[in-house]
């Protein structure tokens, strides 16, 4: 079971940093895959600070879980992909489901799954 605890975070991890990375070298490419448009400089730069930060903050607390023995810092990425899901929720309730709402949530279901199981099952190791 360690090994798939350690194989999820590091997915998790995977995503994490590309997703971040294009959002520090292609801001406009990360804000098209999410539906997101900057309206000039300044969206840009939320772009790249925001979400950047997101996505690189999760993508450390999985690269200090799997190599310096820090599993605590999943709950920290599971926290943000967890508030985030649960801003999808709010944002359907209140807006009705947009079209491709599916696959964010999808997706950010399964990466709060695979970190809160790499660290409830990292921190036993």
């Amino acid at each position: 079971m360690i090994w798939a605890a350690r194989i999820g975070v590091a997915l998790a991890g995977l995503f994490s940093l590309i997703m971040g990375s294009m959002a520090i070298l292609t801001p406009v490419d990360l804000g098209n895959a999410l539906g997101l448009a900057a309206q000039g400089p300044l969206g840009l730069n939320a772009l790249r600070a925001d979400m950047g930060s997101f996505f690189l903050a999760s993508a450390i607390a999985c690269g200090l879980a799997l190599f310096a023995g820090r599993p605590n810092w999943l709950w920290g990425a599971a926290a943000l992909y967890g508030l985030a899901v649960t801003g999808r929720f709010i944002g359907v309730i209140v807006e009705g489901p947009p079209a491709g709402v599916v696959q964010p949530i999808v997706i950010e279901l399964v990466l709060v799954v695979l970190l809160v199981f790499g660290a409830k099952r990292l921190a036993r190791d």
